[in-house]
């Protein structure tokens, strides 16, 4: 009975006791966010796992749900961070989590795709992803130019040291084959890729709306946005990726994101850097007393028997005892000289997942090594993140600029007076207002007050409607004003003050509205993206330039006649630009296996023409991600690999108004009543297409050993066809010109980039990152009356000008160079060919004189059409204007404390045509003129018959060079290897003890000295091979690339 009554009590006992022991492990529901520790964007699609089983990953924004038992261990994983693992606690409902880097940096886990972020796992399209460390420590006043190097493909040329100014950008060779611009003035017409900060579009290109020789503000858009308040910038390359952005992102997209506050506790972060510019190498030049005894030897040497006499009236030559002739002024050091300047850049934030803030001030000063230039700039950003429950969110971005731009007399990106005053003869005194030096003082003495002033505001708000499922708006206004005043003075413009004003104003209203939707099936995992948007820009720009002001106290249009006005009004770049987009976005994935991926968007344009009003933009991309097959789980050595393949369709409007509908314009007076008519410099064409870009893109992607190696390598085809072309008319015609889409191109080549993580063990890492592309671009056609070629001549009704012109062959590199080929120098005289019909030697275009005869130390000019004449029928189609390679690399060491970053860049396979040379050898040609003597003694110039060496004719015997032109700019003499390996930059950062630095007080002190800029090797002989033109022209007017070194300091508390 004892028996019956105690096992059920144990029974009874047991199960009460396992009761409570279950009641003990307490189930909850765990919420959080999981962020990138650096740029604190979400990571949507991190697998978080509960006890070691993968229960969920998390969505769009980061955020995650899961159920799980106190104490039990919950770990986080992304492709390309390092994972973490927490226990979680009694009581605790929320887990936030902030992931490294780790292994598989190259396949950086968030991409943005139509302006959704994704995991790059599930994305098939090519890009790259830049972190905010990469462009810091070194303060420049525009970001773009810290880019170069670092990524594929990404062809940055650096070709101004203009504060304020960006070079040229190009993703997969030439955009466009269109050139503005005549001469040494020849550029190509602008084509940049998308920038898209915080998810709204920005025109970089809006500073070239004057052309690049035009007076105006000047300032790319790009200057006014701090580098300090960069979280992360994306290179989109291919059509997959860049197809959603329709007809901009034609040229490529750049997605910038800034940085969000993410501080429980208010931090303030301040960066000081302290920065010293210096003057490049500069053109050798004879001073004093050697220049004079070398003109009075060369006219003993090669005169004629006039020349003898008129060296008698040359007193700046024969009267040495002059104090006004007796000098040696160094001119170039009038107008270039070391300058110091400083950057302050404050940095407020706060808040967590609900609620966070940031402010951004910044201060840049940048004084230009030339004389009376330089660019300041005053910026204040603001975002704001609020999030009331995990469904609902809310951003709101205020971003406000002044800048400030002094271009002393220079126009654009060049200084025509400095580079012509440069060259001045060391005999003359320096410049004084007692003294005819006009040009000199309109350099020194101008007074400018110019710069643009911006407010961009931006909103946004998104919503979970149902799990999964995500609604979003976005809208934009930015607003933006330039103004140009100039003043000069009297003096330093012939005794007649002059005033020129500018003023334009740019305004876009963005709106964007969104609905994505994930949903996984078992294995199957499906995405939609739908999206529309509107884009209005606006733009109108005006001018005055007024001649002869009462004084020069007056700087304005006080008493003037109004007979001196030199026009103005209205300018050309009048712009109202309206489109409506609708896109979508479907993509599908088995297991994280094989991915497809198809876009499709649709713009409506008002630009575009009549026949031609919507673009279709389709793309389609496949992926295997290969390290996901069952027979790859063995391969441990193998972090990741996947295959892509990609084409697309983006078809771009690239007329304007004016091309379609044609305009009209003033045309003086009749009867003393103004009349307007039809400006027949263009013919109208309503039937205008859109540029078709259609391009296809193969990669392969791997990642071994935990990061030890990393390779992207990319191989694509571009097809450019209805390229707009400007073609002239007959003058029989009423109008001079037409626009046309009868051109075509291709852009193919390769792209490599490999990463090593050679050292990472211990206190020492050391990263080695290089990259590398070939592109080639090829022309396919050209309108059918030019018979595949298309000569761009200054003055098509005088084929014999002289002159260096594009040329545009068929079935060759799209921009080559149309010159005489040099082929040396005549030893003797009679080595010169003679003409077996005439028993003339070989002469040039000036066939009746005699003396235009060839002769010993003369050039050695192919004559092409063998008729013994030197003309424009001999030029040769030669060289190309853009590089075939281009990359970069970068060296990281990691020490402790220490931090040494060196980025170097490259380019190679490039003709570059040495104008500043050939005009500096021209100065010879006139030992009478007011001009400086380069010294020539380093160059292989002709010394006598018998010379086989020689590179350089006789460039001594001025009086024969006035009837050869053996100095002509117009010849291969001058094109050079444009080749060049450059160190961009160097930094060597050192970290706070952080001990020390709580005794202070303060969270993070650090401090580091930076050289950007440092050295450049090539083989050409001028000074630097990319301070040229966009076509590869080094001229003398060019602003040169200083050498800058850096002291900086980031304190935050």
């Amino acid at each position: 009975m004892r028996k019956q009554i105690i096992w059920p009590l144990i029974f009874f006992s047991c199960i009460l006791v396992c009761t409570n022991l279950m009641a003990q492990v307490k189930r909850v529901t765990v919420k959080g966010t999981v962020t990138d520790a650096v740029a604190k964007f979400p990571l949507p699609g991190a697998t978080v796992s509960v006890a070691g089983k993968p229960i969920t990953a998390t969505g769009p924004d980061g955020r995650y749900t899961v159920t799980m038992g106190e104490g039990e261990k919950i770990s986080f994983k992304s492709l390309g961070y390092a994972e973490q693992e927490f226990t979680l606690k009694p009581g605790q409902l929320t887990i936030d989590v902030q992931l490294k880097e780790g292994a598989g940096t190259q396949m950086k886990e968030t991409v943005v795709r139509g302006y959704v972020r994704r995991t790059r796992e599930q994305t098939a399209g090519a890009s790259t992803i830049i972190t905010a460390k990469e462009v810091q420590d070194n303060p420049v006043s525009n970001v773009e130019q810290l880019l170069q190097g670092k990524v594929a493909g990404l062809n940055i040329q650096n070709n101004t040291g203009a504060p304020g100014q960006r070079g040229s950008v190009n993703i997969r060779g030439l955009s466009t084959i269109a050139t503005t611009g005549t001469g040494d003035a020849t550029f190509l017409q602008p084509t940049s890729p998308l920038y898209v900060i915080d998810g709204v579009p920005l025109d970089a290109d809006k500073a070239a709306d004057q052309g690049f020789d035009q007076q105006g503000p000047g300032v790319s858009p790009l200057s006014l946005i701090p580098q300090e308040d960069i979280a992360s910038m994306e290179i989109l390359k291919d059509a997959s990726a860049t197809s959603l952005y329709g007809s901009r992102g034609a040229y490529g997209v750049i997605l910038i994101t800034t940085v969000r506050g993410r501080s429980k506790i208010p931090r303030i972060l301040y960066t000081s850097n302290y920065v010293l510019r210096d003057v490049p190498k500069l053109r050798e030049t004879l001073g004093g007393v050697s220049e004079r005894s070398f003109k009075i030897g060369q006219i003993q040497q090669y005169g004629l028997g006039d020349d003898r006499y008129r060296i008698t009236n040359t007193p700046f030559l024969t009267d040495s005892l002059n104090a006004f002739y007796n000098n040696s002024t160094n001119w170039q050091d009038i107008f270039y000289s070391t300058r110091f300047n400083m950057t302050h850049n404050l940095n407020l934030d706060g808040g967590d997942d609900r609620f966070n803030y940031k402010v951004n001030l910044k201060y840049l000063g940048e004084n230009g090594i030339v004389e009376n230039t330089g660019f300041d700039n005053y910026s204040m950003n603001m975002n704001m993140q609020y999030k009331p429950t995990t469904r609902l969110g809310f951003f709101g971005q205020v971003r406000t600029a002044l800048g400030r731009n002094r271009s002393g007399s220079g126009t654009g990106v060049l200084q025509r007076i400095v580079g012509d005053s440069g060259n001045r003869s060391t005999l003359l005194p320096g410049p004084s207002f007692l003294l005819a030096t006009s040009d000199v003082l309109s350099s020194l003495n101008i007074r400018e007050t110019s710069g643009p002033k911006m407010i961009a505001t931006n909103v946004n708000a998104n919503y979970e409607l149902i799990p999964n499922l995500n609604l979003s708006t976005q809208s934009s206004y930015d607003y933006t004003t330039e103004t140009q005043d100039r003043f000069l003075p009297s003096a330093a413009n012939a005794q007649f003050a002059q005033i020129y004003n500018f003023y334009g104003y740019t305004s876009v209203l963005y709106n964007r509205n969104n609905i994505s939707y994930i949903k996984s099936l078992s294995k199957h995992n499906f995405f939609l993206n739908v999206f529309d948007e509107i884009y209005v820009r606006k733009q109108q720009q005006s001018s005055t330039r007024i001649e002869r002001t009462p004084n020069d106290q007056f700087e304005g249009p006080l008493g003037y006649d109004g007979n001196l006005s030199r026009g103005g009004g209205v300018l050309q770049s009048f712009f109202d630009l309206k489109s409506a987009s609708v896109a979508a976005a479907f993509t599908y994935d088995y297991d994280k296996k094989y991915i497809a991926e198809f876009t499709y968007r649709i713009d409506g344009n008002s630009s575009s023409g009549q026949e031609n009003p919507f673009t279709r933009n389709p793309s389609l991309g496949l992926k295997w991600n290969i390290n996901k097959e069952a027979f790859a789980e063995n391969w441990k050595w193998l972090d990741y690999a996947d295959l892509r393949l990609t084409g697309g369709q983006t078809i771009q409007p690239v007329g304007l108004l004016v091309d379609i509908y044609g305009r009209y314009v003033p045309t003086g007076f009749y009867n003393n009543q103004p009349r307007v008519g039809i400006d027949f410099g263009r013919i109208p064409n309503p039937l205008l297409k859109p540029k078709n870009q259609v391009q296809y893109n193969f990669d392969v992607d791997f990642g071994i050993k935990n990061g030890l190696i990393e390779v992207v390598y990319d191989t694509y085809y571009k097809n450019i066809t209805s390229e707009l072309f400007l073609t002239g008319l007959d003058n029989t015609l009423a109008f001079g010109s037409y626009q046309s889409n009868d051109a075509a191109f291709v852009n193919y080549g390769h792209e490599l980039s490999i990463t090593s993580r050679v050292i990472k063990s211990g206190k020492l890492t050391w990263t080695v990152q290089v990259n590398g592309a070939l592109n080639y671009d090829v022309l396919t056609k050209l309108p059918a009356q030019f018979n595949g070629q298309f000569i761009e001549l200054d003055d098509p009704g005088n084929p014999n000008l002289a002159g260096q012109f594009i040329a545009k062959r068929v079935g060759r590199n799209a921009l080559s160079n149309y010159l005489y080929q040099n082929n040396g120098v005549y030893s003797t005289t009679a080595d010169v060919p003679v003409d077996p019909v005439t028993g003339l030697r070989l002469r040039n275009a000036s066939a009746n004189n005699i003396l235009s005869s060839y002769q010993g130390g003369d050039a050695k000019l192919l004559d092409a059409n063998g008729d013994y004449v030197i003309d424009a029928r001999d030029r040769q189609v030669g060289g190309n204007t853009q590089p075939l390679v281009t990359g970069g690399f970068s060296n990281t060491w990691i020490y402790g404390p220490f931090n040494l970053n060196i980025y170097s860049s490259y380019t190679a396979v490039r003709s570059i045509l040495n104008n500043a040379l050939a005009d500096r050898m021209l100065l010879l040609s006139n030992p009478y003129g007011t001009n400086a003597v380069p010294p020539a003694g380093n160059l292989r110039v002709w010394n006598g018959p018998g010379d086989a060496t020689a590179q350089y004719a006789n460039v001594y015997n001025y009086a024969h060079e006035s009837y050869m032109a053996n100095f002509r700019k117009d010849q291969t003499l001058w094109q050079e290897s444009g080749s060049y390996f450059k160190i961009n930059q160097i930094t060597l950062s050192y970290n706070f003890d952080k001990n020390l630095v709580k005794r202070l007080g303060l969270s993070n002190i650090r401090t580091y000295i930076s050289g950007n800029n440092v050295a450049i090797f090539s083989p050409y002989s001028g000074p630097n091979p990319e301070n040229v033109t966009q076509v590869g022209k080094d001229i003398s007017s060019g602003y040169p690339i200083p050498r800058s070194y850096t002291l900086g300091f980031n304190v935050t508390f």
